[in-house]
């Protein structure tokens, strides 16, 4: 399995790929690569993602979705690259040589994932929703009741009394044969591998509904909604999911719990203007989304990630987010402070990532030196490359730039300190304190400097700070 971020789709800039369109019998391509993590890049510009060299794998497999006759597919590392023409049913191999190993990996053509209908268009454009999916409940029950799950609070919320009713509830089911795949694939706590497996579990059930026999079904609006190098256990363990749902009488216990669900959603949206949100930083960035989709279960305890979904010229951006939180010690503003960060660092990233594409050069060279930016732990260990360790900074710096912009001086004063301090000392970015000051007070002498202009300010900053590191 990949270790890829909660946060991969992005925009590349046209590399200048090796082209080996290819292959002659009995002969297998390959590439070289110094370092245990490449990239590869799909259409040049429509996606870059880290690539984790894994040998134990064979082979280690990349599906590729396939939007037009032929999708061109580069692997790149520090010293070479490759890059293949596929279409839907290619099955194309090589190899990656890395430290006296060989990787095998493999590239599948898969048909078009998103099928956005001009139906769906008209029904969804400039919107949002909050959500709390049936299916994407069900998973999450899953985790909950899990080996790991009852052990690894980021993954699952253990201090509400919804918890202890699932815990009641659902216990009696662990020994169920679909545990047993859940507690082979989700094995430590703040295990990159297990997360991995996790994300994919929950963001791919908000594809799927039940049908009216409670039967579930792939609603066919987004085929695959986790990862793109990351499997769809839901697919994969269908049969025995349905057969869960129904010797627990799941649906049930969702639709006694609807109220519930329709309170925390009620919440949800006090506390996360996205529509304001949604048009600051259009305003910033210069380019907009389409929808905007926020799923969250009762049961998440902090593990976020987010995708964005393009077809037929609209696009839809979808958080996986956690309920909201409110802390008695804080007044109403900061309080939606707190939580309208969980959900903006996620949106946040589909517009920093594309722009970050621009500056990749470099991000890899001022944000190189790992040791001078990121604390090694489980926290930090999935923001693999300088490119990840960068757009985590920005992310939330920018968030302070959204508070200064929305928020009185004195609530500022209360929350950004919390905020720099859960980056630090809890989530091990341990410059991100001066990284924030520096850009808040760009910022503050002059707001209409253009993001081009905050970037090369910030890129040209860290650089002079990791030289005196």
């Amino acid at each position: 399995m990949k270790k890829i971020l909660s946060q991969a789709t992005a925009v590349v800039l046209a590399l200048g790929f090796t082209t080996c369109f290819a292959q002659k019998p009995q002969e297998l391509p390959s590439i070289k690569s110094n370092a245990e993590n490449i990239t590869y890049a799909v259409n040049d510009t429509e996606k870059r993602s880290s690539w984790k060299i894994s040998p134990e794998l064979k082979p280690d497999r990349l599906q590729v979705e396939c939007k037009q006759k032929k999708t061109k597919v580069a692997f790149v590392s520090d010293v070479d690259s490759i890059t293949f023409n596929v279409k839907v049913g290619d099955t194309v191999r090589f190899a990656v040589l890395y430290e006296g190993k060989e990787a095998l990996t493999e590239i599948v053509g898969v048909p078009k994932n998103v099928n956005f209908t001009k139906k769906y268009i008209r029904e969804h454009q400039g919107k949002f929703s909050v959500e709390v999916p049936e299916v994407h409940e069900l998973a999450n029950i899953l985790v909950a009741i899990s080996k790991i799950g009852q052990q690894d609070s980021n993954m699952v919320d253990m201090t509400t009394p919804y918890y202890k009713e699932v815990m009641a509830h659902f216990s009696p089911y662990k020994n169920h044969p679909v545990m047993d795949v859940v507690n082979q694939h989700i094995t430590k706590v703040f295990d990159n591998e297990s997360y991995w497996y996790y994300y994919a579990m929950k963001m791919n059930a908000c594809a799927y509904v039940f049908d009216k026999k409670g039967n579930i079904k792939n609603e066919g609006i987004i085929r695959k909604m986790g990862f793109s190098n990351q499997g769809d256990p839901i697919l994969a363990n269908l049969a025995l999911i349905e057969d869960f749902a129904r010797k627990s009488n799941f649906r049930k216990f969702y639709r006694q719990h609807l109220p519930y669900f329709n309170e925390l959603i009620r919440t949800y949206r006090t506390q996360n203007p996205i529509t304001q949100q949604q048009e600051w930083l259009e305003r910033i960035f210069g380019f907009t989304y389409g929808n905007y989709r926020v799923t969250f279960s009762p049961l998440v305890g902090g593990a976020h990630s987010t995708q964005s979904f393009e077809d037929n010229g609209f696009d839809q951006t979808v958080m996986f987010v956690r309920r909201v939180d409110l802390n008695p010690k804080y007044n109403e503003k900061v309080n939606e402070m707190r939580n309208t960060r969980v959900v903006f660092t996620e949106i946040d990233h589909n517009f920093v990532n594309p722009t970050s594409d621009k500056y990749a050069k470099q991000i890899d060279e001022v944000f190189g030196d790992r040791a001078k930016w990121v604390m090694e732990s489980n926290g930090t260990s999935a923001y693999s490359s300088p490119y990840n360790v960068f757009n985590e900074y920005m992310t939330w710096s920018i968030y302070s730039l959204y508070c200064l912009d929305k928020f009185s001086a004195e609530d500022n004063a209360t929350f950004i300190p919390i905020m720099e301090h859960q980056m630090e000392k809890k989530r091990g970015f341990i410059r991100f304190a001066d990284f924030n000051q520096k850009l808040i007070s760009l910022y503050e002498e002059n707001p209409k400097l253009s993001i081009d202009e905050l970037y090369t300010a910030m890129l040209d900053w860290s650089r002079n700070l990791q030289a005196k590191l």
